[in-house]
């Protein structure tokens, strides 16, 4: 089984580099940069999805957390594809069968702030 996430172009997400943050605290003029661009994101293991006992689901990206909810049924074929650009070639993933919304946890933001 694999899951198909579609991401926004920006996510806020907390920058781990240290000399930025303390090139942040420094300037206090500076506005804080906390999203990256999807391709200023590290490749390979990006973060966790995590299932508690009551049933709730959180993904966890950097320091963010995410609620994942059930989405709207697929009412039309969709696939997943893989594309080759340089080796001019596409590969079928699979079809995709369910949806979920990811939306930021505001209360673990909240609390973060409060810390």
């Amino acid at each position: 089984m694999f899951f198909f996430l579609q991401l926004p172009a920006t996510m806020p997400m907390k920058k781990q580099d240290a000399t930025a943050e303390a090139e942040e605290k420094a300037s206090s003029s500076k506005p804080p940069e906390d999203a990256y661009r999807l391709e200023e994101l590290p490749s390979g293991f990006m973060g966790k999805m995590l299932v508690y006992k009551s049933g709730v689901i959180k993904l966890k990206l950097g320091d963010m957390l995410y609620d994942v909810s059930p989405g709207s049924d697929c009412v039309f074929a969709q696939d997943v594809v893989a594309i080759n650009t340089k080796e001019k070639q596409c590969c079928v993933l699979g079809e995709l069968k369910k949806r979920t919304i990811i939306t930021l946890d505001v209360d673990s933001v909240l609390n973060s702030m409060a810390d």
